[in-house]
């Protein structure tokens, strides 16, 4: 219990001591942040291998006559893996920032936000209960806000805060008046409580239905869904590590988190098509519209809200395992792109448009290695974590009645596109020959060290974790990871993944000339 209350209480202590330590000398904030991200990390890891059942802390906010309002702590096997994901990402993510943050004169705001921003999503996967969730949910959101506006005397992420603030707020107030609906009728905020409820028929359905709904708005205002995803675009406009932390480790988990966390509840409700329609619609419009971008963090912008839809659709169609799964694997694969995108600006001067690249792999071999990994991964190439929870998705949306049709066939659609995207952001800034020579004279090869190590043991994790699917699924679900059987979908995907890579080798390496001819500006 006592290394759980350190866990809650280190980001936000140690957000006010970097802060003011990094006043007196800014070296000490980056350290001082280290210290902390290193900190936190060590201790979940201990909470993950001491685990032997649920911690269960309920704590009364406060009593009002007969009103009483919890604000409880409760860690099972998913809580962990998703406390794993943010301290273990958001420590790498501090550590890269070392180089890419060393010009920055206001660092120690930004360690002291990026430190408020893990402790946001930590209290949120560790809540027991509406109230304490709502609380990490909101922390998050003025974090996000913070974060994506950090050089706010610039016009761009000025606004782009602002955005990302008024359309995650619109989600909010839904799940606000979710949490009074269910008070209401249930006198009860606690979330297993809840599922329990639902699951044995004592709320009314009609509500139930209602309140999924709410709650799903808010979840895919805060994931970055159809309609509420233009936000996650201009986000943006912040540093490229906290666009690894907002795609990769915390921000957009969280949408899907609490549709998890309440699974039971929509199944009750019977929302989990909608869910899935959701997610198929918005699988699609990242797909398509990465295929256009120019921009890399903008390709994997995209990018992110195809795949956290697919683990959207996941839920939807009935799959907690496979669902959360390819969460987890996302979030290490994009936090690995994200960063690889950062270690590419910074060895180019901060240019963004991958049409002033190419050839860099001659330059930083490590990074376009790395990259490489995080782009099978999401590809969905065997034997990398991606493969199995993405076919998985699939699968189970053709086999299931509800979702067989268009929610399948859009699925289908944006899981091969993302071979495409990936593939043509990858080549444009790595193979063929270089765009830009005045550009590419000027590329340095990043520290070792700072830059190269963190995405190297991300690299290396969306490997090993193909082999570890199982064991991910039965943390996340508490059942085994079952592939469903589809004759030929395997093989079809493969042949699919290898015909488009086929095509866009040819047309962004072999003949540019002919791409070129159908861009606007190239």
């Amino acid at each position: 219990m006592t290394n759980l209350l350190i866990l809650l209480l280190l980001p936000f202590v140690g957000a006010i001591s970097v802060f003011i330590l990094g006043k007196l000398n800014s070296k000490l904030a980056f350290w001082g942040a280290e210290l902390i991200g290193l900190t936190l990390f060590l201790i979940t890891l201990k909470l993950y291998f001491d685990f032997s059942e649920p911690l269960n802390m309920p704590f009364t906010w406060f009593h009002l006559a007969s009103l009483e309002i919890p604000f409880g702590i409760y860690v099972d096997e998913l809580s962990l893996v998703m406390l794993l994901i943010a301290t273990g990402l958001g420590f790498l993510d501090i550590h890269f920032a070392h180089d890419y943050m060393a010009k920055d004169p206001f660092k120690p705001r930004y360690y002291a936000k990026v430190l408020f921003f893990i402790g946001g999503m930590i209290l949120l996967v560790s809540a027991k209960d509406m109230v304490s969730l709502f609380t990490g949910w909101e922390l998050m959101g003025l974090a996000s806000y913070l974060l994506i506006s950090f050089w706010h005397e610039k016009k761009e992420p000025a606004d782009a805060g602002m955005s990302a603030f008024l359309f995650t707020r619109f989600g909010d107030i839904f799940l606000f008046a979710a949490i009074g609906m269910l008070f209401y009728l249930t006198s009860s905020l606690d979330l297993l409580h809840l599922n329990t409820l639902a699951s044995s028929g004592e709320i009314d359905k009609n509500m139930m239905y209602l309140i999924s709904l709410f709650i799903f708005i808010a979840a895919i205002g805060k994931s970055g869904q159809f309609p509420l995803f233009p936000w996650l675009m201009r986000a943006m406009e912040g540093p490229t590590t906290v666009s690894a932390l907002i795609h990769g480790a915390i921000m957009v988990n969280s949408g899907i988190y609490i549709v998890a966390r309440l699974f039971d509840f929509y199944v009750a409700a019977q929302t989990l098509i909608v869910v899935a329609a959701f997610g198929a619609i918005s699988a699609f419009i990242g797909a398509t519209s990465a295929l256009v971008q120019t921009e890399l963090k903008k390709v994997l912008a995209y990018s992110t809200m195809s795949h956290l839809s697919l683990a959207f659709i996941g839920l939807g169609a009935g799959s907690l395992a496979a669902g959360m799964t390819h969460l987890v694997n996302h979030a290490v694969f994009k936090a690995l792109l994200f960063l690889g995108a950062g270690a590419v600006m910074i060895s180019a001067s901060h240019v963004k448009n991958m049409w002033r690249f190419g050839a860099y792999s001659k330059k930083i071999l490590f990074v376009s290695i790395a990259m490489a990994f995080g782009a099978l991964s999401l590809s969905g190439l065997p034997p990398f974590s991606g493969f199995y929870s993405k076919d998985t998705i699939i699968a189970t949306t053709l086999l299931n009645p509800q979702t067989k049709g268009l929610i399948s066939t859009l699925t289908l659609i944006a899981g091969v596109l993302s071979v495409a995207y990936i593939s043509r952001l990858w080549l444009l800034t790595f193979s063929g020959k270089n765009r830009d020579a005045a550009l590419f004279a000027k590329v340095k090869k990043p520290s070792f060290f700072w830059i190269i190590l963190p995405l190297l043991i991300m690299a290396v994790a969306t490997f090993l974790m193909g082999f570890t699917q199982e064991g991910i699924a039965k943390l996340v679900s508490g059942s085994d990871f079952q592939k469903p059987h589809v004759e030929g979908l395997v093989f079809g995907l493969l042949s699919a993944i290898t015909l488009i890579f086929i095509i866009i080798y040819y047309y962004y390496v072999k003949r540019l000339d002919i791409t070129k001819k159908l861009q606007h500006k190239p």
